[in-house]
């Protein structure tokens, strides 16, 4: 577990690329859910209902593309940040 450690601590060293693609990820990821309120507080406001069932139905479909579009983002930050922390440890023979 050392060793792994060492190792991580190298390759961020020389590519901080690795870090910067997880922060990057975290950081749209607020930006996402920040919006996704912003936009139900719109549309909520909008739609002048007092009925929950209505706004329920008309709130889902917006969260969905939203909880998709944050799935996304986790998942390209996932592969960017593998593929920056092989290409690293393949240049520094590790």
């Amino acid at each position: 577990m050392k060793a792994f450690f060492l190792n991580l601590t190298r390759i961020v060293e020389n590519n901080p690329r690795v870090y910067f693609a997880i922060i990057a990820g975290i950081v749209l990821c607020l930006m996402l859910f920040i919006a996704e309120a912003v936009h139900i507080q719109n549309l909520a406001n909008g739609m002048h209902t007092a009925d929950q069932a209505l706004l329920r139905e008309a709130i889902q479909p917006v969260s969905s593309r939203y909880t998709w579009s944050r799935g996304f983002v986790i998942a390209v930050m996932a592969v960017w940040s593998t593929l920056e922390y092989r290409k690293t440890k393949k240049q520094l023979g590790l």
